[in-house]
């Protein structure tokens, strides 16, 4: 995993000054992150799908409003359908849900791209209401399903003949992944297809009732342009890693600093350097803990700095253990969207 996480901030980097570089060399930045891209989504379905079948995902439902989670699809979407060239719409929801902000996402992740392998031109993500529920559907204008391939799609492993040339690149994982995940939020869903014509997806969540609990959806940070001179401190003991955070932090407009241990900090703080936010690997040398860390920082620094804890290691208890401490979880491979929304968050407003 450590190496692609690294391979994946480099191809970001450099896809970040693609105007500094020949056409030809552009082709390939723009080949090379889509292949770790295609490289890093096998992996994530791979890794989802072993959770589900060990039933290791538990839901953490809250109320939120249904428009900061159409606002982060939309923000991760309208890049590839640019790229793509689908006519992707989306259409606003003022409803507030009851669900896992973080597992819904992933199942709407699941329909836009399968939408967006087959869509001829045209994707929609739009919801509409059906008494106390709110069912929320992704429509495209692809070849269809037959009704007899219906079932076949949700299972592991299963992709249509005909559909093979767009969606060549996948395992056919992400409609079992959405299927399985619906079923431990309670959720029906449901897929309705006219052959030759298109099909629609849907999942139906219950509408939020009483007092209103705040829940940020992942990824629904305003990226901005530059992060104007952001402090971060990156902790990891793969210098690979360090390097690659260095060079994309640095393209975004941060000061960086970078550190393998805590001796290594000791001697940044020593020479008075002052982060805004720390980025920290879980698991560092000599038993050390990215939570353990950001605790003898916080203590160094005599403030609660930020932080971001990032890691492979997905365990429910070892994220739990790192919200505990009043910071941040960030899976790898990291997405730089994601990473560069965290970071947003926690600077200061100008």
């Amino acid at each position: 995993m450590q190496p692609l996480n690294a391979a994946r901030l480099f191809s970001a980097a450099l896809a970040h000054q693609q105007d500094a570089l020949p056409a030809e060399a552009r082709e390939l930045v723009r080949h090379l992150d889509s292949s770790l891209r295609s490289a890093e989504d096998l992996i994530t379905d791979l890794l989802d799908i072993s959770r589900l079948e060990s039933g290791r995902i538990t839901p953490e439902r809250s109320q939120f409003p249904l428009a900061r989670l159409f606002e982060a699809l939309g923000a991760e979407f309208k890049v590839l359908a640019q790229e793509q060239g689908v006519d992707f719409r989306l259409v606003p929801s003022r409803h507030r849900i009851d669900s896992d902000p973080k597992l819904l996402r992933r199942v709407l992740q699941n329909f836009l791209t399968n939408a967006f392998r087959y869509a001829r031109g045209h994707v929609l993500l739009g919801a509409r209401r059906e008494g106390r529920f709110l069912r929320l559907e992704v429509w495209d204008r692809g070849p269809g399903i037959p009704e007899d391939k219906r079932k076949v799609i949700f299972e592991e492993f299963k992709r249509l003949d005909s559909h093979q040339t767009r969606a060549e690149k996948g395992l056919g994982l992400g409609l079992a992944i959405a299927d399985g995940l619906c079923r431990v939020l309670g959720h029906h869903l449901e897929v309705r297809s006219w052959p030759g014509k298109g099909s629609v997806f849907s999942v139906r969540v219950p509408l939020a009732s009483g007092p209103t609990t705040q829940t940020a959806v992942p990824g629904s940070e305003p990226n901005g342009q530059l992060l104007g001179g952001a402090q971060v401190l990156c902790i990891d003991n793969e210098d690979s890693i360090l390097t690659g955070m260095h060079s994309l932090l640095s393209r975004w407009g941060c000061q960086v600093w970078t550190a393998r241990n805590r001796l290594e900090c000791e001697h940044l703080l020593d020479e008075a350097v002052q982060p805004q936010l720390a980025l920290v690997d879980y698991h560092l040398d000599e038993g050390d803990t990215g939570t353990e860390l950001m605790a003898w920082l916080r203590t160094r620094l005599g403030q609660p700095l930020p932080g971001v804890v990032i890691s492979a290691d997905g365990r429910p208890e070892l994220v739990a253990e790192v919200h505990a401490a009043g910071l941040d979880y960030l899976a790898k491979p990291v997405k730089p969207a994601a990473l560069r929304a965290l970071i947003s968050r926690h600077l200061p407003l100008a």
